[in-house]
């Protein structure tokens, strides 16, 4: 089941990557929410400072819509190459992120950060930010 985690991980990302404009934002997110669990959980308590204060921990579909609603309306552009490591039911997302605030113009370089995206029965059931990429490796523990 791990790799077709990957595999559902890569075609949410790309999905997300095709649409980040204002005006496919909810479709998009409509879309990526086919894949979670009713129950998901998106723990962002280590979200740094952005336009908006969002760290914190969000459950159920419509709370981890309502993040990514916010996240993205906060940025006008969002740029970034991922690398996705195999964990058994979880995919770590490592990436350099880079985005411009919407209403400053300011070019924010988050860096190297990562996501882990834990599945269960082919649904996302939780996601959680990692400031530092060794971090989210360590989180999922010793590569087999």
């Amino acid at each position: 089941m791990s790799q077709e985690n990957v595999e559902q991980l890569r075609a949410a990302i790309e999905t997300f990557l095709a649409g980040t404009s204002e005006s496919a934002r909810e479709e998009t997110l409509s879309r990526m929410a086919e894949g979670w669990d009713a129950e998901i959980e998106l723990d962002a308590s280590e979200t740094p400072v952005t336009p908006l204060d969002l760290s914190g921990v969000y459950r159920g579909r419509d709370a981890v819509k309502r993040f990514w609603r916010e996240w993205l309306a906060a940025w006008e552009t969002i740029q970034f190459e991922y690398d996705l490591v195999d964990a058994g039911d979880r995919v770590v997302m490592l990436f350099d992120l880079r985005a411009r605030g919407r209403s400053t113009g300011i070019d924010v370089p988050f860096g190297k950060v990562a996501w882990v995206f834990t599945y269960r029965g082919g649904l996302l059931i939780h996601q959680k930010f990692y400031m530092g990429q060794s971090e989210a490796l360590e989180a999922v523990g010793p590569e087999e």
